[in-house]
């Protein structure tokens, strides 16, 4: 497997590593960020497949890195995964209007996780392909 980059923005650095760790295992080459403009920097500079985003953070909550994300032309492609503890379904709505291809439940088994992020990913992917076509390059 071609490894792939992930960021992951999360302020608990005990689960930025527990994400790391799995991700490195699962064949992804993970990259961490503790807050949201940290993130946003590592997400232009280092172009990752996708991302993994908190939603509640100190500074940037992810609702508002997800909106800056899809805002930068750098960056608006890139699929964000949000991360989130709350059970309310008009905040998690939130992260969708915001951007996010998808929303994901604090605790989750890493599994389920595996198997969005593969999707995000082959997804983009697709889109990419498929823009290239449309305007004539090569993928």
């Amino acid at each position: 497997m071609v490894q792939k980059r992930v960021l992951i923005v999360e302020d608990e650095a005990d689960t930025r590593t527990a994400l790391r760790e799995f991700l490195e295992r699962s064949g992804y080459l993970p990259a961490e960020a503790a807050d949201g403009l940290a993130g946003l920097a590592q997400a232009e500079s280092w172009h990752p497949r996708a991302i993994l985003l908190d939603v509640r953070m100190p500074g940037l909550d992810g609702y508002e890195v997800c909106r800056r994300l899809k805002a930068n032309p750098a960056t608006k492609s890139i699929p964000v995964i949000v991360m989130t503890a709350f059970k309310d379904d008009a905040l998690n709505r939130l992260a969708y209007e915001a951007g996010a291809m998808a929303c994901i439940l604090k605790p989750f088994r890493l599994e389920v996780l595996l198997t969005i992020l593969q999707t995000a990913i082959a997804g983009a992917e697709r889109r990419a392909k498929a823009i290239a076509k449309r305007e004539g390059n090569p993928p």
